[in-house]
């Protein structure tokens, strides 16, 4: 009798055993969230990938206007030189400089409220600052100014 139990014993752990793991397989592992929440989840990501996004963008933005604004300072020795060459030279960098300009200008479009507004006072500015004009210096102070108004607005100090 000892015997039977035994085998009937072995034969029924060999069906235990799966059905067990199995068992625990299902039941322990972590449910999926109801569809409303993992949508909630999901939307509230998107949105926080979104705002990175954005703050990235207004980022090389603010960086490319400065970066433009030193480049405009830069020309005032071109400026000052009344030779041909140093006129030439001017101009190659104004025509430059001011094409840069322009594909800002595009990017202030793009840039939802309130944040094109802040960013849209930099190019008159600015494009006056890259010019070979007498008054580009004076202009390049206010384009300064601009930028950093527009960072003081969009990351007021806490």
């Amino acid at each position: 009798m000892k015997i039977i139990f035994l085998i009937c014993r072995k034969s029924y752990l060999k069906l235990y055993l799966p059905a067990l793991t199995t068992f625990l397989f299902i039941g322990c592992s972590a449910a999926p969230p109801p569809p409303s929440e993992n949508a909630a989840a999901g939307s509230i990501k998107s949105e926080k990938n979104r705002q990175i996004a954005l703050s990235n963008e207004i980022t090389e933005f603010t960086q490319a206007a400065q970066k433009l604004e030193r480049q405009g300072r830069d020309m005032e020795s071109f400026r000052q030189w009344t030779d041909a060459e140093s006129q030439r030279q001017c101009k190659v960098a104004m025509e430059d400089r001011q094409q840069q300009i322009k594909a800002l200008e595009e990017k202030i479009k793009k840039f939802p409220d309130p944040f094109g507004a802040y960013l849209a006072p930099i190019i008159p500015d600015l494009n006056e600052c890259v010019t070979c004009s007498k008054k580009a210096a004076a202009s390049c102070v206010k384009a300064r100014s601009s930028i950093n108004d527009a960072i003081e607005k969009m990351y007021p100090p806490r």
